[in-house]
C-alpha cells in the first residue's frame, strides 16, 4: 500500500492506545454524538518500512465509519473504506482492518510520524472507495488539499452526527545489510545491477525506467513505463511491465 501501502499502510502510542485530547490532525472539530463513541489503535508503536500493519477499531453502536492516514510528509490517504472493502457500514464492537484476505496494509514510507484518524457517523459520509489503480484514494496533492477535502465532507459539528478518534506510530526506515537485493531475472528480461540473492524486505524492488536506468525502491512499483521486479508479501520476486502507447 502507498502511505499506509498500499498499502501501505503508514503511519507514538502503547499499542492498545488511542488519542484522548490534543488537536485534530485533520482539523476536526467534533461534537458530541450521543451514544456513539469510537476508538482506534494499531497492532505496533512502530513500524519499518516495507513491513505490514494492523489497524484496530472500536465503535460503540452500528455506524458509517472512515479511516484515513497522515503520513510524515502530511499527505492525507484514504485507507477504509476502499476497493477492496467499500462498504463503510460496520456493526458495533472490535474490527480489524484490513478486513478481507484481498488485500494487505504495508508501510511504504517516508520514516517519521504517521497518523491515523477515524471518523463514526450516523450518516454516510460522501468520500471515495477508491478505484483499482489507486485503492486507497490519495485525498488532494498536498497536505493542505487533503485536510480541505476531508472537511468539506464531513457535516458541521453541531449536527451531532459523528465522532473521531486519532492515534499516530513511528516509521522507521527499512533494514539494509549493504548489499542490494537482486532477483531471479536471468532469462527474463533486462537484470539490474544487483549482486545476488539475499535478504531483502517484503516490498523491495527495481524499476527499469524507458531510458534503460535501474532504481531500487521500498513500497510500490512507480507509475510510469518500464520493468518492475518486487519482492511480494509471498516472499517471492514477481515482475510487472507498464506499456505506454501513443504520443
Amino acid at each position: 500500500m502507498r502511505s499506509l501501502a498500499a498499502v501501505i499502510l503508514i503511519f507514538a502510542i502503547g499499542l492498545g492506545g488511542w488519542a484522548q485530547g490534543g488537536v485534530s490532525p485533520l482539523g476536526l472539530v467534533p461534537g458530541p454524538a450521543p451514544g456513539l463513541s469510537v476508538s482506534i489503535w494499531t497492532d505496533k508503536p512502530e513500524y519499518r518500512i516495507g513491513e505490514h500493519a494492523w489497524i484496530h477499531f472500536y465503535v460503540s453502536q452500528p455506524a458509517y465509519v472512515y479511516i484515513f492516514n497522515i503520513d510524515a510528509a502530511g499527505l492525507v490517504r484514504q485507507i477504509f473504506p476502499n476497493v477492496y472493502s467499500p462498504n463503510p457500514y460496520v456493526s458495533a464492537g472490535h474490527h480489524v482492518i484490513p478486513d478481507k484476505p484481498t488485500y494487505q496494509l504495508r508501510v511504504v514510507g517516508p520514516p517519521g510520524t504517521e497518523w491515523l484518524q477515524i471518523i463514526a457517523s450516523t450518516v454516510p459520509l460522501g468520500f471515495p472507495t477508491g478505484q483499482p489503480d489507486d485503492p486507497f484514494p490519495l485525498l488532494g496533492g498536498s497536505p493542505e488539499e487533503g485536510r480541505a477535502h476531508v472537511l468539506g465532507l464531513v457535516p458541521e459539528p453541531g449536527c451531532g452526527c459523528y465522532v473521531t478518534a486519532w492515534t499516530s506510530f513511528q516509521t522507521l526506515p527499512s533494514m539494509s545489510y549493504g548489499v542490494w537485493p537482486c532477483p531471479p531475472c536471468w532469462g527474463w528480461g533486462p537484470c539490474p545491477p544487483c549482486y545476488g540473492t539475499v535478504w531483502a524486505p517484503v516490498g523491495a524492488g527495481w524499476f527499469c525506467d524507458q531510458e534503460g536506468n535501474w532504481h531500487f525502491f521500498i513500497g510500490e512499483c512507480p507509475e510510469e513505463p518500464g520493468w518492475c521486479w518486487y519482492l511480494g508479501p509471498d516472499g517471492k520476486w514477481h515482475l510487472r511491465i507498464r506499456f505506454q502507447f501513443g504520443g
